[in-house]
């Protein structure tokens, strides 16, 4: 497959087995710092504080956030949608599908395109499984052609076409990935992410592919890709 021959190695180490096994033919990636660089959500919750677009006002929601984060990363995840409450859920879409094209599109990852090119035309699934909002991954999702049904985010009940606080749980992060995966039905061969909060996810994958930073520590993902012998893309 010549297309696959023109990634990273360590890519290639991960995917030409599961083209080549007999595993289910679904790959399931985490998006940010996996095929992004950022956090997506983050960012998107910061804009939204700062231009006024909260609908509870919530000057005060990135601190929260940050707070909240440096406690419980699941909760502060959970808090991102949940301060989005009373927005109109397509006044939402439409503001993260602009958002995602003026911030983040231009720092999708040199690999991603061209392997997502690969599993298409291998006839492989695609999904994106974050702890970021569920309409911001939509969004990068359709940026990278990957049908935005096949997304799983942080989510919150809407009524009437508008968002509430009520979160559908578990947060999609760590254990919570898993669990929605499971409730989707998503049986995967193949799995990518770059954090800790992922390593549930990869662990009973089949094949798997760690996405890490060349400046700062390794955290314990990449640690248990040392340790486990599996491919390592730094980015």
């Amino acid at each position: 497959m010549a297309a696959l021959d023109r990634l990273p190695p360590s890519v290639q180490q991960a995917v030409r087995p599961f083209l080549a096994d007999d595993t289910p033919r679904v790959a399931v990636f985490d998006a940010d710092g996996t095929l992004w660089r950022g956090d997506v959500g983050e960012d998107l919750l910061r804009y939204l504080a700062a231009n006024g677009l909260l609908p509870r006002g919530a000057s005060g929601a990135y601190a929260r956030y940050e707070a909240l984060h440096a406690v419980s990363p699941p909760e502060a995840y959970g808090y991102a949608v949940q301060v989005m409450a009373g927005m109109a859920e397509q006044e939402l879409e439409d503001t993260c599908t602009s958002f995602f094209t003026r911030r983040f599109l231009g720092r999708v990852f040199p690999f991603v395109r061209p392997l997502f090119q690969v599993l298409r035309d291998a006839r492989v699934a695609v999904w994106l499984c974050s702890a970021s909002p569920r309409w911001i991954v939509e969004a990068g999702a359709r940026g990278l052609g990957v049908d935005p049904a096949n997304v799983i985010g942080v989510d919150a009940e809407v009524r009437q076409g508008v968002l509430t606080d009520e979160l559908k749980l578990p947060v999609t992060a760590g254990p919570g990935k898993v669990t929605w995966l499971a409730r989707r039905g998503v049986s995967y061969g193949f799995a990518a992410g770059n954090g800790e909060l992922d390593r549930d996810m990869l662990e009973p994958a089949p094949h798997r592919l760690v996405v890490a930073s060349f400046d700062g520590p390794d955290n314990a993902l990449v640690r248990r890709a040392h340790a486990g012998g599996w491919p390592i893309l730094r980015t």
